[in-house]
Parts: C-alpha cells; structure tokens; sequence
C-alpha cells in the first residue's frame, strides 16, 4: 500500500469496513464536519493540550509523517524521557502517541489522553494498535494507560485532579493477538476496486457518527422503521435482515408498545391521533401571563467558572416571549457575549423578566428545571427566586408525547419536528443555526472572535435561533387553542 495507514483507518475499520474503505478510497464522499462536531475536535485538542501539562518533562515532536518519526528518534536517542505526539510506523502503519514516558533504563510507559470521562472499549484497541506497533518498531512497552477527565471530584478553580489515570495494561494485551488479524482483514478489503456492501445499523453512528451515513442511507425512505419511536436496534436488525424499511411493509402482527402502535397506525391512515379531552385539560392549567422560555447551556471539558465540575452545564442565554390575557407578547433575551462568568448576569436579567406570577411554559422541562435548580444551588442569594420558578414550569413536550401525534412528525416530539407541521410558516432550516449543540459553537467562537462583523452576525444568529424556540412554542399554543374551537 501506498500511503501509511492511520491510526484513524484502524478505529474506522472496527468500526464498519464500508467506512473503512470510504475514507482511504472515496475521501470526497464524506459529508463536511459541522461547527458541532469541530467544537468536539477541538476541545479534544485543548484536553490533550492541558494533559500535557501534568508533565514537565515532556518535548512535543512537531512535524508530519518523515519529519516526526525522525524527530522522534532524534529525542529517543539524546535521551529524552518524555514524549507528546510520538511519530512511529511498522509495516505500513502509522501512529502518534500522546505521552509516552520512560519508566526504566529501557522500558516505557504509553499514555492516551480521551477527553471521555471513563475507559471506553474503542480506547482499549486505540491503544492495542498503538503498543503493537511500538512493539514491532523495537520500543519495550511496560504499562498502557488511559488518561481520561475527572467528572466526579474535579472542580473549578482547583483543576489539579482534572483527570484520572487508569492502568489498563490487562485489557489491552488480551487485544493485541488481534490487531495483526485485524489489519489483514483491512488490508484485503481496501484492495478491493469496489467498496464493501454492509447492512446499515447502529454501527453507522456508534461509537462514532460515519460521515458517509448520508450515501449509505440514501435508499431510506423518509417514513421508515427508524422513525418508529424507542424502538431498539435489535428488532431493527431483525427487520433489516427480513428485508424491512417502509413501515407500509412492517407485518400487520408485529409487537410494538402502544405508543408505537399508535404512531405506525396514524402513518399507515396518514391521520393524526388527537386527544382533545386530555389537551383541553393540560391547557386549563395555564395561568397568564404566559411565559415562553428557553435556555441554551454550554458544558466544556475543562471548567472555568466557580463551582463548576468537567462538563457540568452552565446557561449563557436564554429566550422569553410572555403571552398576556389580552393577546399581547412581549420579548425578553439575554445573551451574554464575553468570557466572563454568565450566571451572576443572566439570574439578574432572568429574575427581573420572568413575572412572579403567571405559568412558565417550556419544550423538554427537565433541562430548564434542572438548570433553574443547578443555579439555585450555586447561587444561594437567589435561590428561593430561582426555586419558585422552577416550580411553575409547565412541559409543551407532553402535549406530543401523549395527547396528540402527527404522521409528519417521523416519530418524535422534538419542537423542530413539531413546528412546521403545525405552523407551516415558521421553520428552523431558515436559521444559520439550527440545533443546540451548533449555539454551542457559535457562542464558543464568537467569545474569542476579533473580527467585529462577523461576532456581530453570530450574536445575531444566537439571539435569532433562540428566540425561534420560544416564539415556536408561542405559535404552537396558539395552534392548540384554535384546533380546540373548532
């Protein structure tokens, strides 16, 4: 073979031949990474940064391919005991370790830093791979460990025990015998001039999201088994191996629970399942003024506010539109828009928007009442304030989940499926951001943005996205009301 094979090859290849195959010989199919899944890479990349920290030893071998595995010996051979990015190759395979560290006049120890907060089973081969190949390349390997984040007693500002070391010596070397048997396995499917024909499964998005899920589902219909709600992967792959994706071809004595019974018979009748009686009754519990709220959360690796432990959540903004008894709406928004702390801000301008009577009405309440509560507790000054609205919250979602379902909602409640089903005028594909984890980014880079037209247009768009959420609830309410007179 031509060009080395990655570290990322082998993970992808345990992962699905077919994506294997893809991304050494049709790279230009792969779908673009999102803002979110950058985001991702890129606090993987800070983790492993602040990991390096921990070692004051340590030299980083800089350079790609021929340049680094030199560096790399150059530092083995002046005596160097740490190492960050590692350069090493055997038999067409190439790797980069995050630490290696010397442990004796002639062994090493071998450190992956994961920004995950435990060992996964994909670590354990990430590493066999990484041991076999310094094995063969003439490097003695005493103990493999994971470095991984510390969500348990870590906490900002005292980030001295960000992470947990775990030994996992044991696990790896029961895989090593199976690296080598791996890689001939990938190695003769990359010969192939055609690529691989698998079935589509829970591999196309575990552990990894593939990004050419897009070309191997395209033979899916919109409506399908998989907008079957909570149904598991073992029937789908049950059904998949009989030949089923339509839910017009699901067998009529299929076991479903009623809530997918209920979602497939409106499909196949293509009518909405509607109880008024329950609606009316959920809605009588609304109290005006109506408060339409929402935040939006951020939860990094590393910490950096007080009180806050690796990927506990923190609101940096929020929407609220308030319904009154006359019909009237007003506004209210925060966004907070530099690297300070938000919260001390945001409960400010929260306590002063929000009514001190009148329902709150919310899309999924656990995360708003959790947030509320989380506030409360780090904020003891506000909490009665806080606690009191997290009281009077009232779940829209449940509307959906058990009163009133929609063949077009492809089986699920989420407010992005809802809205354009019920008001066919408002949509969130007319956002630049469309999804929670996208403001997530956006809020991110807009932080340390220096250009100030474009921090301007992303401020723009954060408060765009989520004021959509709460005037799509508004909207939907308003809906409900109308469906329910006639």
């Amino acid at each position: 073979m031509a060009a080395l094979l990655k570290k990322s090859n082998f993970m992808s290849g345990l992962q699905c031949l077919k994506k294997l195959w893809l991304e050494v010989q049709e790279p230009q199919q792969a779908t673009a990474l999102s803002p979110a899944q950058q985001r991702i890479i890129d606090q993987g990349k800070e983790v492993g940064h602040y990991a390096r920290q921990q070692f004051s030893n340590g030299q980083l071998i800089v350079g790609n391919g021929n340049e680094a595995l030199q560096a790399t010996q150059e530092a083995i051979a002046t005596g160097v005991a740490c190492l960050f990015e590692a350069a090493f190759s055997f038999d067409n395979l190439f790797i980069r370790c995050d630490i290696l560290q010397k442990t004796s006049a002639v062994t090493w120890e071998l450190i992956e830093v994961k920004s995950s907060s435990k060992v996964k089973d994909e670590h354990q081969w990430d590493l066999a791979l990484q041991k076999y190949v310094l094995i063969e390349a003439g490097l003695p390997i005493g103990k493999t460990k994971l470095m991984h984040i510390n969500t348990q007693t870590c906490c900002f500002p005292n980030l001295t025990d960000l992470f947990v070391i775990e030994d996992i010596t044991e696990e790896v070397d029961r895989l090593l015998s199976e690296v080598s048997k791996q890689l001939e396995q990938f190695r003769v499917t990359l010969t192939e001039n055609l690529e691989p024909t698998l079935a589509i499964g829970k591999h196309c998005t575990s552990p990894n999201p593939c990004p050419f899920t897009q070309t191997c589902w395209q033979h899916v219909p919109e409506v399908s088994i998989f907008t079957i709600p909570r149904l598991d992967w073992k029937k789908k792959d049950t059904l998949l191996a009989q030949g089923v994706l339509a839910i017009a071809d699901l067998p009529l004595s299929y076991a479903l629970s009623d809530n997918q019974r209920t979602y497939v018979d409106s499909v196949l009748t293509n009518q909405p399942v509607i109880d008024k009686a329950a609606i009316v009754a959920s809605l009588a519990k609304l109290e005006h003024p109506i408060h339409f709220f929402d935040f939006e959360a951020q939860n990094p690796a590393i910490p950096r506010f007080d009180g806050l432990k690796p990927y506990e959540q923190f609101s940096f903004q929020y929407s609220c539109h308030v319904l009154q008894s006359d019909g009237s709406v007003e506004h209210h928004e925060y966004l907070h828009t530099d690297q300070s702390d938000p919260r001390p801000s945001l409960i400010a301008a929260l306590t002063t928007d929000i009514a001190s009577i009148g329902s709150i009405v919310v899309y999924h309440k656990s995360f708003e009442a959790s947030s509320l509560r989380k506030l409360a507790g780090d904020f003891p000054e506000h909490a009665s304030e806080l606690v009191a609205i997290a009281n009077r919250l009232w779940d829209l979602e449940d509307i959906f989940k058990y009163h009133y379902k929609h063949p077009s909602f492809r089986g699920s409640t989420s407010i992005k499926n809802v809205l354009p089903i019920l008001v066919s005028n408002l949509s969130y594909k007319s956002q630049t951001i469309q999804r929670g984890d996208q403001a997530q980014a956006v809020w991110e880079e807009m932080l340390i943005c220096l250009d100030e037209a474009k921090r301007t247009q992303m401020i723009n768009d954060l408060k765009s996205y989520c004021q959509l959420d709460t005037l799509a609830m508004v909207e939907i309410y308003k809906f409900l009301l109308k469906m329910l007179e006639n």
